[in-house]
């Protein structure tokens, strides 16, 4: 038996799926607010800016990079409607090894693109053109590289609703392993499971999902995933690493 976690298309791919955020030589993560931080040294070793010195200690520099990393995520999630992908969408950016190559592109190019041009620091404030008696508002568009926007657009953060979901299953590979699982975590009873000789006679529920798949397989889909994990991300067993 084996336990994925599938989207509306297809499941995270196994080379792909992380069991849990972590920190490293290039990112420090938040689980509170579910979100990796670039390090300054990273960003030194991998965009070639010195941030330290820009910033005068690498505490400054490290708050900057928070900041940078708080609004990388703000640009990402305002890309999509729903609340519930947004938070599908933190789920994903914090369990693939893809999304965090990503993010460490896309904050060494918003490091380069405020050193630049202001970017997002440019955008917290608005300005007034006097000669016309505007003010000039800098929205959250701004807060990135025309280039960022562009990796945004060819990636799968460029969709409103993420094709992965979240919802765990479990795969079986006869009708009575199914049933015994059905039985020992209280879906069905004892009875029920008795009853039933084929996959159509299981009662349905609000809980669960059963199939087959292509291989023949057994398949159980917790439809309460989401209130399970990701409708409560905020709590973190860092022992475990759970959500």
């Amino acid at each position: 038996m084996k336990k994925e976690r599938l989207g509306d298309i297809m499941a995270i791919p196994k080379i792909d799926f992380i069991e849990k955020p972590f920190s490293d030589d290039f990112f420090d993560y938040n689980y509170e607010e579910h979100r990796y931080i670039p390090l300054v040294s990273a960003i030194k070793n991998t965009a070639y800016i010195d941030l330290e010195v820009v910033w005068k200690s690498e505490e400054n520099a490290q708050a900057y990079l928070d900041l940078l990393s708080s609004v990388v995520y703000d640009v990402i999630l305002s890309r999509i409607d729903d609340t519930k992908y947004k938070v599908h969408m933190l789920y994903y950016l914090s369990h693939s090894i893809e999304m965090r190559i990503l993010l460490m592109d896309l904050f060494k190019d918003t490091a380069w693109y405020n050193q630049r041009d202001g970017g997002f620091m440019l955008a917290y404030n608005s300005g007034a053109n006097l000669n016309q008696g505007k003010l000039i508002e800098f929205g959250i568009d701004k807060a990135i590289s025309s280039i960022a926007h562009q990796k945004l657009k060819n990636s799968k953060l460029g969709v409103r609703v993420l094709q992965y979901n979240i919802n765990i299953l479990e795969y079986f590979d006869t009708f009575d392993e199914l049933k015994i699982y059905l039985v020992d975590n209280g879906y069905i009873t004892q009875e029920q499971s008795d009853e039933a000789d084929e996959l159509c006679k299981i009662p349905k529920s609000y809980k669960y999902r059963l199939t087959q798949n292509y291989k023949g397989q057994y398949v159980f889909e917790d439809l309460l995933t989401y209130d399970k994990i990701v409708s409560k991300m905020k709590i973190y067993d860092n022992v475990n690493g759970d959500w």
